[in-house]
């Protein structure tokens, strides 16, 4: 029982130990710093790219919205060809072509076949066009929203970057802790070997040892697997073949940081932008209040005209003021303005959800900060009492005053508390850019 006692000890500290990673040497063209990684990310990672594709889209319905004021420019050319007599005149009227033969009873009941190529440049200037203006001014927060959230969704990916980043260290340092298991369980089984010959062992503490070897194992199977998921994660959100290899060269080290004391989001990116989506949707409820109203246009008209194509031999021109008022429309202008209502109201309840959520969700942060922060440090004091309960025993283990069962369970407690005390400082780290994420600010 003692041996089958040391065996077990020794076991646990092989598989809690978990060093630091370090670089591989070599080949490096597949190992990424943290800030390579996020650089490539930024270029191709695929939910930013589609957020900026979706602030492009709000930039170019802004500039259609920018015909609510220039001038539109029309060139057209027509071909008439009439045996109408009201219009046969007309059409010579215009080419300015009427002679007094042209005023024959005979000739103006019977015409015969008349040409016309009719040339029009047509100019038209909005002046009071109030509902367009609110319209305008809706698209034009609409593209700041999309700015807003363009900018905090490049935020998010970096923390789900970070979170994979740390993770593909922890998957790593891990895979390696297990190559040492195996390596130990390997000289157990053969000193379990000798032992037995001997007769200093039983069969079942060997099969014991088979037992746990065979779990190990299975165990590397599982962590190369965890690993190789991990690095096609990273893979897939920098953009890359997920088939590549990468390798991270970074350790897990606490990452330095200090509490701002911020306790309110309403600054950070994306509920700006929600807060401008909020003003495009009020924008558009005054759109639709003032579709009621009437509207003024400016035309202007230089026309050309001529029996053949491409003639100009005689020309006019035409400028107006065209007032429009729908004053019924069948009830369309007021169900747009009661929907965009609608709309507004409900786009200012999401906004005050969100913004308390967000509220909600810092203060959380903050306290995940505190108690990560409290783990830390507790881990921490863990190892170095473990570390010196370990000198003692090994020196008194080296005097022979100490059983090895009991220095190699000291040595497994070591390796226990510095685990719990890596992996507190992941936990650490990811609540601190948790809290980074949610504490930003917008770019000014």
């Amino acid at each position: 029982m003692q041996i089958k006692g040391i065996l077990l000890a020794t076991l646990i500290f092989y598989l809690g130990a978990l060093p630091p990673t370090k670089a591989q040497k070599g080949d490096t063209s597949h190992v990424f710093t943290l800030d390579q990684i996020l650089t490539m990310a930024n270029n191709n990672n695929s939910e930013i790219l589609k957020s900026m594709a979706d602030l492009k889209s709000a930039r170019a319905d802004n500039q259609q919205a920018n015909a609510m004021y220039l001038p539109s420019v029309e060139l057209s050319n027509t071909y008439y060809a009439t045996t109408d007599p009201l219009n046969a005149f007309g059409f010579k009227l215009q080419q300015a072509t009427v002679t007094q033969a042209d005023f024959n009873p005979a000739l103006l009941n019977d015409p015969g076949t008349i040409n016309n190529f009719h040339t029009q440049i047509k100019v038209e200037q909005p002046l009071i066009n109030v509902d367009a203006w609110m319209g305008k001014s809706a698209a034009a927060k609409k593209v700041k929203a999309m700015e807003l959230k363009s900018e905090y969704t490049q935020a998010h990916i970096h923390f789900i970057i970070k979170q994979t980043y740390y993770a593909l260290q922890l998957a790593k340092a891990r895979k390696a802790v297990v190559k040492k298991a195996l390596k130990a369980s390997d000289a157990y089984l053969r000193i379990g070997e000798d032992n037995l010959e001997q007769g200093y062992m039983k069969e079942a503490d060997l099969l014991a040892i088979k037992v746990r070897k065979l779990e190990l194992d299975a165990e590397m199977k599982a962590t190369e697997n965890q690993e190789k998921s991990i690095q096609e994660t990273l893979n897939f959100l920098i953009g890359r073949d997920i088939n590549l290899p990468l390798e991270v060269t970074d350790s897990i080290e606490q990452v330095s940081f200090s509490l701002a004391g911020m306790d309110n989001v309403s600054n950070r990116a994306d509920v700006l932008a929600m807060q401008y989506g909020m003003q495009a949707r009020h924008m558009m409820k005054k759109s639709g209040a003032f579709s009621f109203a009437p509207r003024i246009n400016a035309f202007g008209m230089y026309n050309m005209y001529d029996a053949d194509f491409g003639g100009f031999d005689a020309d006019s021109w035409m400028v107006g003021i065209n007032l429009t008022w729908k004053l019924f429309n069948g009830g369309r202008n007021l169900g747009k303005f009661n929907k965009s209502k609608a709309e507004f109201i409900r786009s200012e309840i999401e906004y005050h959800e969100y913004l308390n959520k967000g509220n909600m969700e810092l203060m959380q942060a903050k306290r995940d900060i505190t108690v990560n922060q409290s783990q830390l440090l507790t881990y921490r004091t863990a190892v170095k009492q473990a570390q010196e309960s370990l000198r003692i025993r090994t020196n008194r283990y080296k005097e022979g005053m100490e059983r090895t069962s009991d220095l190699l369970m000291a040595e497994a407690k070591t390796a226990e508390n510095e685990l719990k005390h890596l992996n507190a400082i992941y936990n650490y780290n990811v609540s601190v850019f948790k809290y980074e994420l949610l504490s930003s600010e917008a770019n000014k």
